[in-house]
């Protein structure tokens, strides 16, 4: 079997790497051909999505993954929400320019990054030797009127024709921009540089001009995209193949002809200079201008140097094809056999959009700025990457996009997760900046990356790493709200910013590292950590039998699920309902399935939830595929015992929110998010469980796929004879040729490659339809200690009892008798508790969700529990479980830890004081109590106690539970 090699633009464009065909032999559409670069780049104004409901992409020149995207930025007048892109919006009918850089699928409103360095070809005359109007007063003046019947695109390469009578033309390498002006023949030819003109603010720029080597370069330095905080510095360098018949610059009013230089620049980020800076260059009337313009983030020399080394002297039409060639080298990783026209186009459109992030960071010579802003060398032979998820800390990239990546560039997929690694050693955090999504998702990332056999990067110090940063104190997590989420295992719904959403999605980051540290073998991290990926539980409220809001006094059952915030006001579920975010438990969808009632029970609700696919998130109970969270939710139904459901779910989503038109998209892309899951939902498999690299098998959409990635031998083909003719259920699998029932391969396949040969039929059948036969749930921690409630003197950060930050003493507890595994007798009950054996920092007690405590299998006639309750009193149902199989329910009641011991309860240990986060000390008595033994049947055997499912009022703490 042969290996790909894709050629990385790292070496001079007249010594290209020859490329072996793409894999595709069909007789159709090719992947490259099939292409369609306006797809999702026109906002569908009837849906109730705001800006999100289109893909928010671009037509232009790129190479996978390159640093540079030369691209035209459109402007339409009107609604700011459909005009003023940061990309492209195919109802406009200006240009606002040509720029460097761009997000493919960005939201934010008005604050879209890239789009650096944007050039204006200008035909027109310049009165007394400079613009007619200052750029800086009125840039929109210069704006290109153009017609969508002018404008080509493919991969790697586009054109327009512009109304002023100039043809551009856009080509790139890794890290230079390519363009060509052929301006009109009447008239003068001129290219104005808005060298402070990107999308989002600039707080400083500069440009230098030198006619004799027909050079311009400079800087620019502003706020990156969704402007969160997050700055930065690029350079760049342009050499122009025509001389100059004359130049200028204008620094905000002033244009000045002759001049060579221009800057503007501050270090007070609350400014906004774009549009101040910048200059202009005229060349003989008539002229056929091609630019060379290499892109840097460290140094205009760099800039240069990469320009030389990746096209040096080739021609505009070396460059283009040689983009060509990577591009059909990189669609040519998946072949998808038959299909129609329109299949294919939608396919493999997607594919290219999914390739575009993250990006190369490093120059040709090795050097890139890290994120302590200090310039770092990679390592020869590797790729240093940025772009991983824009502002958003891997929390779209971590569901559909990364195992994409690994699949089709396993090379990439590593040098990401080494990219990672170093971010974190430059940032000591696992964010890559201010980011504007919640959650660690980089490690969900690395996990993911790492199951599918990307482990060629420093696995140890990422394991570290995590388990540094992801600990209490909680003073180097990027986790917001991170305190409260280590300490008690929830967010209140108090906290807002989407606080229930962020305990799903902090559940699924510990798994990830739960799946990491087993990997590597560090099992009491595995423990810890599985521990606190089962947190979710802990906002699953068992009376509704809905993820729900949670008070520090019992969950929001006012809480319309059908919206994101409460009446208050306070954001609880990330752009999405909670009615869509409640299925986000991906690494334990049967017991969540369980706790919603049974497979019947949960299908119905998810049945209610599919009943519309994108229904966007305001006042719904339908689905919205095309948001992230939302993304895992059709094979939920594999879960559920009906595959064939997710097949039908799949087939309406491609159909119904998927065309080949400009608004084809249904969502932004977030830098190929939604595009990756498009891919997926037609390969007929799906990584639905974050953190691993385990596929769950749906159904394909094609005949064949085969996967032959890039620099890598391992293969895998799916077969699907009969899907053409209307054989879309799946009903038999063979894995590697061995007959299988269960709807799930795991991520040894992956790594290994290998094949899935399906028998397709026209209706559903019992494929995958046992309870044996769904994918695997991951219970381990389930019953675990889950709230840390003792802290030592002093560092009252490494715990809290009461969800107010306030904790016990451990110091006086063990004066008190309750050190680590001290025995506390109960009086004359023949009880006697031992008290938690926990080292400070990590949980001592539970906050009950139905866990399941283990006891000696012993006759025993009663049984007490140890704890407290705090906001309380709490009030729950426990089940003694005998090993007979017979239960008897016990009702349990705690007082609030401040207050008397009531009836029903005797105070065990009582302290005066307790610690707080702050470090102090407060005063007051606080009580752990016992409760009155219930009676047992004696004659049979324990075998273990189920803690209530859930408790009224306040939240209560279970330190212990005994019998006599």
């Amino acid at each position: 079997m042969h290996v790909r090699v894709l050629a990385w633009c790292l070496a001079p464009l007249m010594s290209t790497v020859v490329l072996a065909a793409p894999a595709s032999a069909s007789r159709t559409m090719s992947p490259f051909d099939a292409v369609d670069q306006f797809i999702g780049t026109e906002m569908d104004t009837t849906q109730n999505k705001s800006n999100d409901a289109y893909g928010n992409t671009f037509p232009g020149a790129a190479v996978p993954f390159g640093m540079v995207q030369p691209s035209p930025t459109t402007y339409k007048a009107g609604n700011a929400l459909v005009g003023e892109k940061g990309g492209y919006e195919y109802t406009a009918s200006l240009i606002r320019g040509f720029g460097m850089t761009r997000y493919s699928g960005t939201g934010c409103t008005g604050r879209y990054g890239g789009y650096e360095f944007p050039t204006i070809p200008y035909a027109g005359d310049l009165p007394g030797g400079v613009l007619p109007v200052n750029p800086s007063t009125d840039v929109k003046g210069y704006y290109l009127s153009f017609s969508h019947a002018n404008e080509v695109s493919e991969p790697g390469y586009y054109k327009v024709a512009l109304d002023n009578g100039v043809t551009a033309e856009l080509t790139a390498s890794t890290r230079t921009a390519v363009s060509r002006y052929d301006f009109p023949d009447a008239g003068d030819s001129t290219l104005i540089l808005d060298v402070s003109g990107p999308n989002n603010r600039t707080f400083g720029s500069e440009v230098t001009i030198d006619p004799a080597t027909r050079t311009v370069s400079g800087w620019m330095y502003g706020v990156d995209v969704c402007d969160v905080g997050n700055y930065y510095k690029t350079y760049f360098s342009t050499t122009y193949d025509q001389p100059f018949a004359s130049y200028g610059t204008w620094n905000d009013g002033e244009m000045v002809a002759g001049s060579t230089h221009a800057i503007k620049s501050t270090t007070n980020v609350s400014v906004d200079y774009r549009h101040d800076t910048g200059a202009w260059i005229t060349f003989a009337d008539g002229a056929r201008v091609t630019a060379k313009t290499g892109f840097s983030y460290v140094s205009v020399a760099n800039a240069a140097a990469n320009r030389d080394e990746e096209v040096g002297r080739a021609r505009f039409e070396n460059v283009r094809d040689r983009a060509k060639r990577l591009w059909q080298e990189a669609l040519g990783t998946i072949d998808i056999g038959g299909g129609t026209d329109e299949q294919r186009i939608k396919f493999y459109t997607a594919l290219y959009h999914a390739l575009l992030h993250p990006n190369v960071r490093d120059d040709v010579n090795g050097q890139y700025l890290g994120y302590d802003n200090q310039v770092h060398q990679v390592e020869r032979g590797r790729h240093f990457y940025e772009n991983l998820n824009f502002a958003g800390s891997g929390w779209d990239m971590y569901r559909s996009q990364a195992q994409l990546i690994a699949l089709t560039f396993p090379k990439v997929a590593n040098d990401m997760n080494q990219s990672i690694v170093d971010m974190v050693a430059q940032r000591g955090s696992w964010a890559p900046g201010n980011a504007r999504m919640q959650g660690d998702n980089y490690q969900v990332v690395l996990a993911t990356l790492d199951d599918m056999g990307a482990t060629g990067y420093d696995r140890k110090s990422a394991l570290a790493s995590m388990v540094t940063t992801q600990k209490l104190p909680a003073t180097t997590t990027t986790r917001s709200d991170g305190y409260q989420y280590f300490a008690t295992g929830m967010i209140e719904n108090r906290k807002g910013d989407f606080a229930t959403s962020r305990v799903l999605e902090y559940s699924i980051d510990d798994f990830a590292i739960a799946q990491f540290a087993k990997r590597l073998g560090a099992t009491d991290e595995y423990n810890f950590f599985m521990g606190r990926a089962q947190n979710w539980m802990n906002v699953f409220d068992p009376v509704t039998r809905h993820i729900r809001p949670r008070e520090r006094t019992g969950f929001d059952r006012s809480f319309d699920l059908r919206v994101r915030d409460d009446g208050a006001g306070r954001g609880q579920f990330n752009q999405s309902t909670g009615y869509q975010y409640g299925w986000l438990v991906p690494q334990n969808l049967s017991t969540l399935i369980a706790k919603r009632g049974s497979v019947a029970a949960a299908t119905a609700q998810l049945d209610v939830l599919m009943a519309q696919l994108d229904a966007g998130a305001y006042t719904q109970t339908g689905n919205y595929l095309s948001n992230q969270p939302a993304f895992g939710t059709p094979w939920v139904y594999n879960w559920l015992q009906a595959p064939a459901k997710t097949t039908d779910v799949l087939y309406r989503a491609v159909s119904e929110m998927y065309d080949t038109t400009p608004s084809g998209l249904p969502g932004n892309d977030d830098q190929g998010a939604l595009s990756a899951w498009y891919v997926f939902a037609n390969l007929g498999v799906y990584p639905a469980i974050y953190g691993t690299g385990d596929l769950v098998v749906s159904a394909p959409m094609f005949r064949s796929v085969t996967i032959d990635p890039v620099d890598s031998h391992r293969r895998i083909r799916i077969t699907a004879p009969g899907v053409q003719n209307g054989k879309k259920y799946v009903a038999g699998l063979r894995v590697n040729g061995k007959q299988q029932s269960a709807s799930w391969v795991d991520a040894a396949f992956v790594r290994s490659g290998g094949r899935l040969d399906l028998t397709m039929s026209a209706t559903p059948g019992a494929w995958g339809t046992g309870a044996k036969d769904v994918p695997p749930s991951y219970t381990d921690g389930a019953d675990a200690r889950n709230n840390v409630g003792t802290t030592p003197d002093g560092q009252g950060n490494l715990g809290s009892m009461d969800l107010s930050d306030w904790s016990f003493s451990r110091g006086g507890l063990a004066a008190a008798g309750a050190a680590p595994g001290a025995k506390l007798p109960f009086g004359a009950t023949g009880i006697e508790f031992t008290w938690p054996d926990a080292a400070p920092g990590t949980p001592d007690n539970w906050i009950p969700h139905g866990q399941r405590v283990d006891l000696p299998n012993r006759n025993a006639g009663s049984v007490s529990f140890l704890g407290l309750a705090t906001n309380g009193p709490a009030t729950g149902t426990a089940t003694v479980v005998y090993t007979d199989g017979t239960t008897q329910p016990v009702k349990v009641t705690f007082a609030d830890w401040a207050s008397a011991a009531p009836a029903g309860n005797t105070a065990l240990v009582t302290l005066n004081g307790r610690n707080n986060a702050n470090g102090t000390t407060g005063t007051g008595t606080f009580r752990v109590f016992a409760t009155d033994p219930v009676a047992l049947d004696s004659t049979r055997t324990v075998d273990s106690v189920l803690l209530p499912e859930t408790t009224d009022k306040g939240i209560m703490h279970v330190f212990d539970v005994a019998v006599s």
